[in-house]
Order: structure tokens, then C-alpha cells, then sequence
């Protein structure tokens, strides 16, 4: 009996801990990105300085450049973290130049690091790899 019992609270507590780690689907889409940016051009005046960022067209929703650094580029995805599957608009970044929002949920990131500052969201802004050469003052951004 003992025996019967303990296999009954095993199976209840497995089914509460599988049915309340439900999340909603947090993970942005894949899209492959190969993108070179020559920052020269007066589309991406905006990343001449430390500071700067302009959208660009490509992954999920469209790409957010952020020249953190000299040398250093930071590229997330605008697609918002917290209910990917939202058909709403994607995040963007606000009058302070210093975060980004998304408007499906409220959710805040840091445009320095794509960290989290306001939920619902849990998970940063997905990120992209660039890498700066300086001497043809062009962007590479890939995945």
C-alpha cells in the first residue's frame, strides 16, 4: 500500500511540475544574416559615434545597429522576446536613445546590451555577430 501511495505522489508532483513550467514561446524565429554595412554612406551617418544605432532590414523583424564602442557594434533582432508568436509590430527604440521597447507586451531592453530592464520578457534581445574593419569602415553582420 505504502508502495501505491508514494507512486500516486510521484506522478502528481511530476504533473504539477511539468504543466506549471509552461512558458510562452520565447525563442526568436531563425533567419540567417549576412549583411556587410559600408558605415561611410549617408544612410548609416547616425553610427559615426559612440552611441549611435539605425535600423537595418534583415532577421525576424529587423535588425537594431548599436555602435557600443570605437571598434564594437552590437546587432539585435527587433523581434520582442516575451510571446514571439504575437503578430504585432516589432520593438523599436525610444526618444531616449537608450531603450528599446516593445509595444505587444512592454517590455524594456537596454539598447547597450539587449538586457531585460522591464518585463513581461525574461530573455534579452537576440543577438547577431558583427565584426568592424575599420580601414573599409564596414559593418559585418552575420549569425
Amino acid at each position: 500500500m505504502k508502495k501505491i501511495v508514494l507512486f500516486l505522489l510521484l506522478i502528481n508532483a511530476f504533473t504539477l511540475i511539468h504543466f506549471s513550467c509552461k512558458k510562452k514561446n520565447q525563442s526568436v524565429p531563425y533567419v540567417p544574416v549576412d549583411i556587410y554595412l559600408n558605415i561611410s554612406l549617408p544612410a548609416y551617418v547616425n553610427l559615426s559615434g559612440v552611441g549611435g544605432w539605425t535600423y537595418v532590414t534583415g532577421g525576424s523583424k529587423g535588425l537594431i545597429v548599436y555602435r557600443q564602442t570605437l571598434d564594437n557594434f552590437m546587432v539585435y533582432d527587433r523581434h520582442c522576446t516575451y510571446n514571439v508568436d504575437a503578430p504585432c509590430g516589432a520593438a523599436t527604440v525610444d526618444s531616449s536613445n537608450v531603450t528599446i521597447s516593445c509595444t505587444c507586451d512592454g517590455s524594456k531592453y537596454q539598447i547597450y546590451d539587449g538586457a531585460v530592464i522591464q518585463g513581461p520578457a525574461t530573455f534579452g534581445l537576440k543577438q547577431y555577430s558583427s565584426s568592424y574593419d575599420e580601414y573599409n569602415n564596414t559593418l559585418h553582420i552575420f549569425n
